[in-house]
């Protein structure tokens, strides 16, 4: 660690010294190794005003370089002190909190990486919410927790999506289904939507709105623990909105008016899979929420704060320069 932070006194103490003792110097009598030759009538010479006043200025610009010196030194002490001040920002904010949910069961495995690309251009229309992502079949698997870092969002989703149509690269050893197997039936869409409401950390304690971004057809297979009608439910108690998107939407078919009734229930809203539209309603419906308020703890710096002092040092040195040169030294 720098000494000079943990004893900021040591420097100018040491400047300080350092100039008591040339002072000291000056003043103590110094022992004349050559005393010259002797010259009649000197007092006529100097008994001359020009001779006075040479002399007078010739005093003058040492005691001036003298005391520049000086000063130049107790500002470059002041300086290798590194005088400091700290500074306390607080990045107080407003956000959201969105989980993509997206049904990988057998019905969707066709649709699926379109829906990935809504996802994608969800991520880069909204600005500074956090995005997770959860799938889910007969079991559900955490894709990736809430994070406010979109390149990474954005690195994850393509993935998913390369995944699912066949472009992983050779390197890339990915099975995105690993672990949504695991339940009793398929495409257990009340389950799926209840894990995705409980994916939301602190979920009393936040003040971040909630939303979540459904994909599915809600064509189950299977028992659930978790009806559709019990997770809206879930995500009402919770105050998390969610916004359903059905790429099998077929008009009048009883599936699809489930769906509707529990996203528009939980304040959310229903689409069909239209890219024209569904994005920039969706996006639409989440920016009009009002956000949340943030605090984040304040962030502490200490930033070394000399001001002017280097500049006066510089002039002090060039005005001793100056001086010397003017007295000849």
């Amino acid at each position: 660690m720098d000494v000079m932070l943990l004893w900021p006194w040591v420097l100018p103490i040491l400047g300080v010294a350092a100039i008591a003792l040339a002072v000291l110097g000056l003043l103590l009598p110094r022992r004349r190794r050559d005393r010259g030759l002797a010259v009649a009538h000197v007092d006529r010479m100097t008994g001359l005003a020009a001779f006075r006043g040479a002399l007078l200025r010739y005093r003058l610009w040492i005691g001036g370089a003298a005391a520049m010196a000086i000063g130049a030194a107790l500002v470059a002490a002041a300086v290798a002190a590194r005088p400091a001040g700290t500074s306390a920002n607080q990045d107080d904010d407003y956000k959201r909190d969105i989980v993509l949910c997206l049904d990988v069961s057998g019905s969707m495995v066709d649709v699926d990486a379109e829906i990935l690309g809504v996802y994608q251009q969800l991520a880069r229309e909204l600005d500074g919410e956090r995005i997770g992502m959860r799938i889910f079949d007969a079991s559900s698997v955490m894709a990736f927790p809430l994070t406010s870092d979109y390149e990474y969002v954005a690195e994850q989703l393509g993935r998913y999506e390369r995944a699912l149509t066949g472009q992983l690269g050779p390197d890339e050893q990915f099975n995105y289904l690993a672990g949504t197997a695991n339940g009793l039936g398929a495409s257990l869409v009340g389950d799926g939507l209840a894990s995705c409401v409980l994916d939301f950390a602190d979920l009393e304690a936040s003040e971040r709105p909630r939303s979540i971004i459904l994909a599915t057809d809600n064509y189950v297979n299977g028992q659930q623990l978790f009806t559709v009608e019990q997770a809206g439910q879930l995500a009402v108690q919770n105050e998390v909105r969610v916004y359903a998107i059905n790429p099998l939407d077929f008009g009048a078919d009883q599936a699809a008016q489930e769906l509707r009734e529990v996203s528009e229930g939980t304040g959310g809203a229903y689409f069909p899979l239209d890219f024209a539209q569904t994005v920039p309603q969706i996006v639409d419906r989440v920016n009009a929420i009002e956000a949340g308020y943030i605090e984040t703890p304040p962030l502490i710096q200490v930033v070394d704060r000399p001001g002017a002092l280097p500049l006066v040092a510089l002039v002090l040195v060039g005005a001793v320069v100056l001086a010397a040169w003017r007295a000849r030294l």
